[in-house]
């Protein structure tokens, strides 16, 4: 035991050894520059269109305009798809916005029209209200629709001398 002691008393004078030396400078790691990533999930960049609908949807985008909401996803998904954005979903100023417009003189000449369109709401074939009432037939029921007239002409009407009025 008194040797245990005498061994332990010597271990606790003996000083570690002082190192004066600098240590050696570790080697510099250049971190790459930060990478700037898409939000664009993998559904978005299937269908960018429909990623477009859905982000600026009134539901979604709150009090955002539809202009700021549509620049910054149009903005993510150019960034997302690079040259593989279709060019409808361009951000302002690249070639979604122009298209081939005929000219003013007519003929089979083009000219290219850029910046803003303009939509014109095109007439389409007018709507007609129709009256369909089922009536029998042999076997069932068939439907019989008649274009509505006019809301005068509904009812039980006579027509004397031929005036239509």
């Amino acid at each position: 035991m008194i040797a245990a002691a005498f061994a332990l008393l010597l271990l606790q004078q003996t000083a570690p050894a002082v190192v004066w030396e600098a240590p050696a400078p570790e080697p510099a790691v250049e971190t790459p520059a930060p990478t700037v990533r898409h939000t664009v999930p993998d559904w978005g960049l299937a269908d960018p269109f429909g990623y477009e609908r859905a982000r600026c949807s009134p539901l979604v985008r709150g009090a955002k305009s539809m202009e700021t909401c549509q620049t910054e996803v149009r903005e993510q998904l150019a960034l997302a798809m690079g040259d593989g954005l279709p060019d409808a979903l361009r951000p302002a100023g690249m070639a979604g916005d122009c298209q081939m417009m005929q000219s003013a003189a007519g003929g089979s000449s083009y000219a290219l029209q850029c910046g803003p369109q303009s939509r014109n709401l095109s007439s389409g074939p007018a709507l007609r209200e129709m009256d369909c009432r089922p009536r029998p037939v042999e076997g069932g029921f068939s439907s019989e629709c008649r274009p509505v007239e006019s809301t005068g002409g509904k009812g039980l009407s006579l027509k004397l001398w031929g005036d239509d009025d």
